[in-house]
């Protein structure tokens, strides 16, 4: 039996039926399929393959696509040829991926024409694909060449592995036996689908799964869910992850429907709480503890697990399962989901126990901290724990093992595989009278969303002090994944929430550090009197780069006597530059633009340099603020944010959108000509490493760069605007010319740069700090370091400038608050705030403020004196932004609110968004309606907000279909922002006359 005739036999029962269900969630309506287009969809694809493809022993076709409605067709059909389907991720590493597709010898890749231009800009350099290819529909078929890969050494290094790996994993019955059972890879209707995983020893492994070794998952779980034609299964799980063949199939060998919706929802909670749970009404959800945390505790008890929920199987796996105190409490009281713990590993493809939750356990009123075990083998699964010497156990802890008679598959170059194969999964477990418990990984990872992360001993060490450390591998690291403030933050409160303290400097080890000097900071912390033993750090290989020659002065400046303007040997433009939290820079103009129309404070750190304050008058206003007629064109609005019928609204429309490849969390930098704003560009970096210069109105991409790393620093200019200066995270600052990208100097620091750099426009030289604890003052006119200092903590936000007094302010994630000489780099005043401080210090005329992870805005004199503090429930991450008369200070917090306070600390308003606030908002002038003042914040979710400044009131929101921690910029009537969903946008804000 295989996948495709399981699929065929529910096709002729249920043919007119909906099989599959893809809802972009949007203003646009679902679509649709029926099992009969299903299948014919899919052989239309099998005819056209069989007619392109000639295949030389292993079948395996790729497939390079984002999840849509013709998903499980474009599989269906590859299955139909037959042949394996190779999932390829778009948003995954090209290198990753060119190792998967090369280790596979993949001959062919079947790309969505959706993604052509990002598959070839990926793999253009690494990828020797023809020239000609063939379109089929939606769909365009690429044939693949490798360099220096012969079929002959293919196959000894086949014979060679395979040779090596039966040895060590064949049970001890299959050494002894002569004549084994082979499975072949090559047999025509052997292999369904083809993955690679980290594996055990964290190199990347492919995994060719046979028919005979999935259709045994998906016709048990069938009968284990009870499922029938009327359930709504949801694809929860990438293609690369393979529970999504288990949702896929058992929902299409049944009759079911199959739910798909974009990526980008997916990391929505609310949204996605929605679709599933009040549109489509899904009875079936398979997903990792992850995903069902990401709903939160209150949207799971009122809407996936509440008493009316859809949701009759809920089945959790791919990662440690939930305690049941926690599971119990995401339960609204007449809840009746069956709640199922399932496990398994990728290399015997996909689960292989299961272990349904009591409902008697479920309903318990009584406080259960005991763990949940890992159940009963599903159908052909054996299960078998062992010991270190490789004896099976019956109590007691060891490893577990996997297989089953047809329950085995392809590790790497493995040709043949024995039959009732065993093999190591890397977990460790405990027996206790018959159940299985999970303990951890023998190399400290676990899944999050099918990729492995090394951070679960963490937890384990501190939950069991006393057990030996020496299980924790060197080479364990938080990963960093963008985002990874916030998943330090989480993981900082729950490491101290599970010791019962404090643990100071903990969030900077977490950020740069290995597993192993997380666990030594914490022991010497919980137990500082005690005679512990520490585990040596001389594995740890931080940066170190030789050409790094500036010494360690710890605020000492290398060059005393620079304290005149920079002499530039280089020609001078004249600009604004517009930046996050309405900061504006214009020197070199020949007169003083003012901040959106007013005089900005001399101290303001939108600054501009003091010697060109004389000329102030020529400048037109206008080019910021724009006229209309009409001055009365706030929309009233209901107390709930509602705007009234009748009233003239506001509203956002996309103007132009580009793709940068992946995430962009950096915040955009616009710089306008002063001689022709028509040329304003907006510059941005992304996940992707690449660095963009597009231009404001088209849209059109004028220039880009891939840089070293990922990008998730915002860009500054360069006194002189000829230079963009952007910091990256393999630790350089990279200055690039404005007008083309091309690599001016390159200065290296010894960590991450998540710092945007700020210029000083009275000397040209631009600040910026770094994960290695440092700040750097940089003459890149010069080429050189001016100073460095030692902050005391990773630098994590950016610097502020101050004119009037001539200051500049750091923030580090141990909590200080720095005030430093912009000349010599010596400390002025230094601030203890307690806890890390993300948000970036922002100056205005008697003030500096600053956020706090403990929930407070901290307000201080320029002489380091604390004013007041104003309390919010959540961290606040989102640094500060002024209004133009310096009289109102707003910020966002993660209790989903947007404040606004005057400089005396009293709140003004607030406004409750529908997620968290991580970004800065950006006051600005009204556009069509000259003496209104607006402010754009952006929460979590996707949602762009316009408010009007001093009252609150909502003008208007606008939905985004990703997550953003990017901050607005707003000039003209034009909003920037970057979208998770890997594009930069720009909106138009209408007025009601203009819409």
């Amino acid at each position: 039996m295989t996948l495709q005739e399981l699929v065929h036999q529910a096709a002729s029962i249920y043919s007119d039926k909906i099989a599959v269900c893809f809802d972009e969630c949007n203003d646009q309506s679902p679509i649709y399929y029926t099992y009969k287009t299903l299948v014919n969809t899919a052989s239309e694809l099998s005819d056209f393959l069989l007619l392109y493809c000639d295949f030389q022993e292993i079948r395996e076709i790729g497939l390079y696509c984002h999840p849509g409605i013709n998903l499980p067709s474009w599989i269906l059909g590859i299955l139909q040829v037959p042949a394996a389907y190779a999932p390829v991720d778009p948003d995954a590493p090209p290198a990753l991926s060119t190792h998967f597709m090369k280790k596979c010898n993949l001959k062919y890749i079947l790309v969505e024409k959706q993604q052509i231009n990002k598959f070839k800009s990926s793999y253009e350099t690494l990828l020797n694909y023809d020239t000609f290819t063939i379109e089929h529909n939606d769909l365009v078929l690429f044939r693949l060449y490798w360099k220096n890969v012969e079929e002959s050494l293919m196959l000894n290094d086949r014979k060679e592995k395979y040779e090596k790996v039966t040895d060590s994993t064949s049970s001890e019955n299959s050494k002894e036996e002569k004549s084994e059972e082979h499975l072949d890879v090559r047999l025509k209707h052997c292999l369904a689908y083809v993955l690679h995983t980290s594996g055990t020893t964290g190199i990347p492994k492919i995994v060719r799964v046979p028919h005979a070794c999935i259709v045994p998952n998906i016709q048990h779980f069938r009968v284990l869910f009870e499922i029938t034609q009327e359930d709504v299964l949801f694809l929860a799980s990438p293609l690369t992850f393979d529970p999504s063949v288990v949702e896929i199939f058992v929902a299409l060998s049944s009759g079911a429907s199959l739910l798909i919706v974009p990526t980008s929802v997916k990391v929505l909670p609310s949204k996605l709480a929605t679709v599933l749970f009040s549109h489509h009404r899904v009875t079936i959800l398979q997903a990792t503890p992850t995903l069902l945390r990401r709903f939160g505790s209150q949207l799971i008890k009122s809407t996936v697990l509440s008493a009316s929920t859809s949701l009759r199987v809920l089945a959790l796996g791919g990662e440690a399962f939930p305690s049941l105190t926690i599971l119990k409490s995401w339960r609204e009281l007449g809840n009746r989901t069956q709640i199922f713990n399932i496990y398994g590993i990728t290399e015997v493809s996909s689960w292989a126990t299961f272990y349904r939750i009591p409902e008697k356990v479920l309903n318990s009123t009584l406080k259960c901290e005991l763990p949940v075990q890992l159940g009963f083998p599903l159908h052909g699964t054996v299960v078998e724990v062992r010991d270190t010497d490789g004896f099976m156990i019956q109590e007691g802890n060891g490893q577990v093992f996997l297989g089953g008679r047809n329950r085995v598959c392809f590790l790497d170059g493995e040709m043949t595989v024995p039959l009732g194969t065993m093999r190591a999964t890397g977990d460790f477990v405990t027996v206790k009278n018959g159940e299985i418990f999970f303990l951890g990984r023998k190399d400290s990872q676990i899944k999050r969303h099918g990729k492995r992360l090394n951070i679960d001993l963490v937890q384990q060490s501190i939950l069991n002090l006393s057990e030996d450390s020496s299980k924790i591998p060197d080479e364990s690291v938080f990963l960093n994944s963008g985002g990874d403030s916030l998943k330090s933050i989480r993981l900082l409160s729950e490491i101290e929430k599970l010791v019962g303290t404090s643990v100071p400097g903990l969030l900077e080890i977490i950020l740069s550090s290995s597993i192993l000097e997380i666990y030594n900071h914490i022991l010497q912390t919980v137990f500082p009197d005690e005679d512990l033993i520490t585990f040596s750090k001389n594995y740890v290989m931080k940066r170190k780069f030789n050409d790094v020659s500036q010494e360690e002065t710890s605020g000492k400046s290398l060059h005393q006597k620079f304290v005149m303007p920079l002499n530039l040997d280089t020609e001078i433009n004249a600009f604004i530059a517009l930046s996050r939290g309405s900061q504006i820079l214009a020197p070199n103009t020949t007169v003083f633009l003012t901040r959106f129309g007013h005089f900005p404070s001399a101290c303001s750190s939108d600054l501009i340099s003091q010697t060109n304050i004389q000329n102030v008058k020529t400048l037109n206003p206008s080019a910021l603020i724009g006229k209309s007629k009409d001055s009365t064109c706030v929309a009233k609005v209901y107390e709930d944010g509602t705007p009234v019928i009748g009233a003239e609204k506001m509203e956002l429309h996309v103007r132009w959108r580009s793709d940068t490849g992946k995430c962009v969390d950096a915040s955009p930098l616009v710089v306008i000509p002063a001689i022709d704003k028509l040329s304003a560009t907006v510059y941005i970096g992304s996940h992707s490493h690449k660095m963009m210069a597009v231009d404001l109105y088209s849209g059109k991409v004028n220039w880009e760069q891939i840089l070293g790393d990922r990008i998730e620093s915002s860009a500054c200019v360069s006194k002189c605007g000829n230079f963009i200066v952007v910091g990256c995270y393999n630790g350089l600052i990279y200055v690039l010319k404005s007008n083309n990208g091309e690599k001016y100097w390159v200065f290296t620091t010894e960590n991450a740069v998540k710092s945007s750099a700020t210029v000083d426009p009275t000397t040209g030289l631009l600040y910026v700090g770094s994960h290695d604890q440092h700040a750097y003052a940089l003459d890149i006119y010069k080429k050189k370091c001016v100073w460095k200092l030692k902050c005391g903590g990773t630098v994590f936000s950016s610097p502020c400038l101050s004119l009037i007094p001539h200051h500049l302010y750091f923030a580090t994630l141990g909590g200080l608050l720095l005030a430093v000489h912009p000349a010599t780099g010596s400390r002025v005043w230094k601030h203890s705030c307690g806890k890390p401080l993300f948000s970036s210090p922002r100056c205005c005329l008697q003030f500096v403020c600053i956020g706090c992870v403990d929930g407070n805005l901290l307000c201080f004199t320029h002489f380091g004196e604390q004013v007041w503090q104003f309390s919010t429930s959540e961290p606040i991450f989102s640094s500060p932004c002024t209004s133009t008369s310096e009289q109102e200070i707003f910020f966002g917090s993660h209790d989903c609110f947007i404040y606004c306070c005057s400089m005396k600390g009293h709140l003004q308003w607030k406004f409750k968004t529908t997620s968290r606030v991580y970004s800065t908002p950006f006051a600005f002038h009204n556009h069509n309606c000259s003496n209104e003042m607006l402010l754009a914040a952006a929460s979590t979710d996707g949602k762009l907000w316009i408010l009007e400044s001093k009252s609150g009131q909502l003008q208007t929101v606008y939905e985004l279909p990703g997550e953003v921690f990017s901050s607005p910029v707003v000039w003209e009537s034009m909003l920037i922002i970057g979208c998770r969903n890997n594009y930069v946008y720009c909106l138009d804000l209408l007025g009601g006359n203009k819409k």
